[in-house]
């Protein structure tokens, strides 16, 4: 039953990006070769992330909301729009937008989540937690795509880029400080329910 259950949580997680890529953007001649690269610049670009993470925000000993600490965090995950700036530099199509996005939620997969899948789903216990982790794959998928394809088409249609900056900014920036926020907002909280019971 675990054998299942670990084939099911990575079908769950591999499965959709090779079913969309066979699909729609194999017929694309320089389309592997342009996934593997932007492959390698999904990764370096979140090493770099975490290089400038343990570099410039301080570690809180405390679990205190510090603004300008969230900010810091906001303003290096803007390391992701420049990978895909310098990614659709030469000319590129819409369906190579499609595969670069596909490209980083595969690649996030493989680096975030096959090692704690493959490892922590052959427990004896099954875990609702890691089928949670295969359809947060699948969200990924969705919101990589539609992030390659905004920054796709800030590039290409200069009309529209003040309307797409202020998506961007909302993304990266402000739905990220408000919601953790929020979950600082809902530790005490919690931390008084465990203490009641």
């Amino acid at each position: 039953m675990t054998l299942l259950h670990v084939l099911n949580c990575l079908a769950l997680t591999f499965v959709p990006p090779w079913i969309i890529y066979t699909s729609i953007l194999k017929e694309h001649a320089d389309g592997g070769r342009l996934g593997v690269h932007a492959g390698f610049a999904y990764a370096l670009t979140q090493l770099l992330g975490m290089i400038l993470t343990a570099t410039f925000v301080p570690s809180l000993e405390s679990d205190a909301f510090d603004l300008s600490q969230e900010f810091m965090k906001a303003f290096i995950s803007l390391g992701d729009v420049l990978g895909l700036y310098f990614l659709f530099q030469t000319k590129r199509t819409s369906h190579m937008a499609v595969l670069i996005g596909l490209s980083w939620a595969t690649t996030e997969s493989l680096l975030r989540r096959l090692i704690p899948l493959c490892i922590e789903a052959r427990s004896m216990q099954f875990s609702w937690k890691h089928t949670q982790t295969s359809l947060q794959a699948n969200i990924s998928i969705c919101t990589h795509i539609s992030f390659a394809v905004l920054i796709w088409i800030w590039m290409r249609r200069p009309a529209l880029r003040k309307n797409i900056s202020i998506i961007i900014v909302a993304q990266r920036f402000i739905f990220p400080i408000v919601t953790r926020f929020l979950v600082h907002l809902d530790m005490p909280a919690a931390a008084v329910a465990a203490e009641a019971a």
